[in-house]
């Protein structure tokens, strides 16, 4: 083989390898940019909302049979039988914004609320959650496993089905109980979102004087301060939230068909939750990761009975003595079946940045949680929603992104990736060089 025909066939293969590297590693390297159209979005959903709001009656009550549903609530993600997620509250230290608490500059829906604890344009940026809806999941098959279920049904199905035979006193079986368990996952998105267009209108004095703002929200030492006494206003300026939770309600079986007349019926499924798992976390943006997180990969969240703690109130004991009997009659005859649980995630270290030596890189930031929910499933489950058709949630990405410098260094996923590719450049530049050396044309 000649010379030329060797060099030009190493520059080709180098080369390609290296474009497959700077698209693998893309999103990664990539600069982050702000992207202005995402705080355009959450107006238009804020608008959207309050719209609802305000034109929300008495027409929008749902009428139940108290004694043949479980839903009890005015909130519902859907009619279809299983099960549902939605945000029960956030907690900032001891203030606790629940599905009902009317508080300036905080907008809840059953999916999600956004949040401004403090000043509407100074102090604490913006914070949102979104809970998506819970579809089937089926884990990924092996190649064997692929092939063996090539063009068969993709129809859901249960995950495993346990069977168990019943016995009598006699020790006489007469029939196996079945339960199913079928796999089901979400998503949790939580976005900062800092204000970084100047205000239309300036804040009057009266309020940026009010100290009426806990000094522990921006780590301060004093009880109480005002929008003055902060160094930095300006909301993208390292205002962080260091103690937040979000509470989310599991409820196993959400929107049960129950059917009853005077000769027949259907008797609805029992569902239970198995377990919350955290199957994956996205964070945003990745190259800046100093977000904390309790709940991480691979972990059970843990399940509570309650969304939040109870706190102590004299003036109304004999109440509070009562609510403590009824949990405790309720955790002595506790049944795991159609029973609602509460998820906590919670960060000590979340918000919007600004870094480097002038602080020209202003960034907010983003998790989103995909959560495994196994349920156990007794009985006949019908009607379940149209999987098939449902699309993956996607939230709204606070960043564009944009080639650098740094994406012609993939790193190949090895620890010393960028020297490897530093490399891979500068012998693909050598064969280009060789290629003009006289001897090399013939």
């Amino acid at each position: 083989m000649k010379p030329r025909t060797i060099i030009v066939t190493l520059l080709i293969t180098f080369v390609t390898i290296w474009f497959i590297g700077i698209i693998v590693d893309y999103d990664e390297l990539s600069t982050k940019t702000p992207n202005p159209e995402y705080q355009k979005y959450i107006s238009l959903q804020k608008q959207k909302l309050n719209e609802l709001i305000a034109q929300a009656g008495d027409e929008g009550k749902i009428a139940i049979n108290e004694n043949a549903a479980i839903r009890t609530d005015k909130c519902i993600g859907s009619n279809f039988e299983g099960a549902e997620v939605k945000l029960a509250g956030i907690q900032i230290y001891d203030s606790i914004y629940r599905t009902k608490t009317v508080k300036p500059y905080y907008t809840y829906n059953c999916n999600g609320a956004i949040l401004d604890p403090d000043h509407p344009v100074y102090g604490l940026p913006d914070i949102e959650i979104a809970v998506g809806p819970v579809t089937y999941f089926e884990p990924e098959l092996s190649g064997i496993e692929s092939l063996i279920n090539f063009g068969f049904s993709k129809k859901p199905k249960p995950h495993k089905i346990y069977r168990k035979p019943l016995f009598d006193s006699t020790g006489t079986q007469h029939k196996f109980f079945e339960m199913q368990l079928w796999l089901t996952t979400f998503k949790v998105v939580i976005t900062v979102i800092a204000d970084r267009d100047k205000p239309q209108v300036e804040s009057d004095d009266a309020s940026m004087r009010a100290k009426i703002y806990p000094g522990i929200w921006y780590k301060d030492t004093r009880k109480l301060i005002s929008m003055n006494d902060l160094e930095h206003k300006d909301e993208y300026k390292n205002h962080l939230y260091s103690d937040i939770t979000f509470v989310l309600e599991i409820n196993p079986n959400a929107s049960p068909w129950y059917i009853k007349t005077d000769n027949l019926q259907t008797k609805q499924p029992d569902i239970a939750v198995g377990a919350v798992i955290c199957k994956e976390i996205l964070k945003q943006p990745k190259d800046e990761n100093r977000i904390h997180l309790q709940t991480l990969k691979g972990m059970a969240t843990p399940l509570y009975y309650e969304p939040f703690e109870q706190t102590e109130n004299i003036e109304n004991s004999a109440e509070q003595f009562k609510q403590i009997e009824n949990q405790l009659t309720n955790y002595t005859n506790f049944d795991i079946w159609n029973k609602k649980y509460y998820i906590k995630l919670y960060s000590k270290n979340i918000g919007s940045r600004q870094t480097g030596f002038f602080g020209q890189k202003k960034f907010d930031e983003q998790v989103e949680y995909t959560f495994i929910l196994p349920l156990l499933v007794v009985g006949s489950w019908d009607v379940q929603m149209p999987w098939d058709v449902m699309p993956e949630m996607e939230a709204p990405k606070p960043y564009y992104k944009n080639f650098s410098i740094k994406n012609l260094l993939p790193k190949w996923g090895l620890g010393f990736g960028k020297g490897l590719s530093a490399v891979m450049i500068i012998t693909i530049i050598g064969l280009a060089f060789l290629l003009f050396i006289p001897k090399f044309r013939r």
